[in-house]
């Protein structure tokens, strides 16, 4: 007996399921009580760059209001952007739920002619062959009203393409100096990976710390650490918990790796290391009953920093405390190590 369910299955597998429109990117924002899209603009080009002015004079203010104001301009350009896709979003969700009405039309008027055949004649030889032609016609119906939906979604996906080419250029964020030399404006090495010694030779005074970086050699405070440019490394560890890791990585504020950060913590303290873990074993060997904050625990393909009261630091996903150990997924231990020793 002919399985008719069988035969409408090809159309059905036609039919997509119903997209769902696209929320407004700024729809949080807006229901957090910054306004409709009118008003936020109006905020971001006029009123906020206004009270810039009215409390901050001079350069920095000059410089300040005109970043806010070209700031206010993108803001401006992204809330149009993001209507249109918005709109793009809703109008091609309409065009595939039209297109599934349509196709589940087809496959019910496919299965009617069907049943109305094998009623008609239903012990004819002719009747299977009969039905397969009807099914035929109608996947090739279905076909084409699908075919007519990837040209309406061709236009939205070019609607979206003219949307993208608006877009303001992200502007580029500076990234935070990573030794002492360029906090206090040396022209000494500028990277972690420069020549041994301590940085910022030749300045008259110490930079002030940003964010993320160490305090000044001089101010650290570790209790226990054997220097202090050992307790500054261990501050600027510390400072960078919760990083993600990056292989090959520096850098507190684009990732790190395990020697990425010791070396890091311990080029905020003016102390260059090798970029490489089994390479950072140097200085003066220690044993586990000697060990102090600032002394690197490293094995053939991994290293971490003591932090004290038997707590290391080092940078697994993220960076993270754990208690200080020798074993690493059968890495050689190679020792403790005291850099500034």
């Amino acid at each position: 007996m002919t399985d008719l369910l069988a035969l409408v299955e090809p159309i059905r597998r036609l039919v997509p399921d119903a997209a769902v429109p696209g929320l407004h990117p700024l729809s949080r924002l807006m229901d957090a009580g910054a306004g409709p899209p009118a008003d936020l603009v109006a905020e971001l080009t006029r009123d906020i760059p206004s009270g810039v002015d009215a409390v901050l004079r001079g350069a920095a203010g000059t410089a300040a209001v005109q970043r806010l104001t070209a700031a206010g301009a993108d803001a401006t350009e992204l809330l149009e952007v993001s209507a249109e896709v918005d709109t793009v979003a809703q109008d091609g969700a309409a065009a595939v739920n039209r297109a599934a009405v349509d196709i589940l039309e087809i496959a019910e008027q496919c299965l009617r002619q069907i049943l109305g055949s094998v009623v008609v004649a239903p012990l004819s030889p002719a009747t299977p062959a009969a039905a397969l032609q009807i099914a035929c016609t109608h996947l090739a119906r279905a076909q084409a009203r699908l075919t007519a939906l990837g040209t309406e979604l061709e236009v939205l996906v070019n609607r979206v393409t003219a949307a993208d080419a608006r877009l303001p250029e992200t502007p580029s964020v500076p990234a935070p100096p990573s030794t002492p030399a360029e906090l206090s404006g040396s022209s000494g090495p500028s990277g972690p990976s420069g020549p041994s010694g301590p940085s910022g030779a030749g300045s008259s005074e110490p930079a002030s710390p940003l964010p993320g970086t160490a305090e000044p050699v001089g101010d650290a405070t570790v209790p226990g650490a054997p220097t202090p440019e050992a307790a500054a490394a261990v501050e600027a560890a510390t400072s960078a918990l919760g990083t993600p890791y990056v292989w090959g990585g520096t850098s507190p504020s684009t990732g790190v790796d395990c020697s990425g950060l010791t070396q890091w913590a311990y080029g905020q303290a003016g102390v260059d290391l090798p970029r490489t873990a089994d390479q950072q074993a140097v200085g003066a060997q220690v044993s586990a009953d000697q060990l102090a904050p600032g002394d690197l625990v490293v094995w053939d393909g991994h290293v971490a920093m003591v932090t004290g009261d038997g707590q290391m630091i080092e940078a697994g996903d993220p960076v993270q405390i754990n208690p200080v150990r020798t074993e690493n997924i059968g890495m050689g231990f190679l020792g403790f190590y005291r850099p500034t020793a």
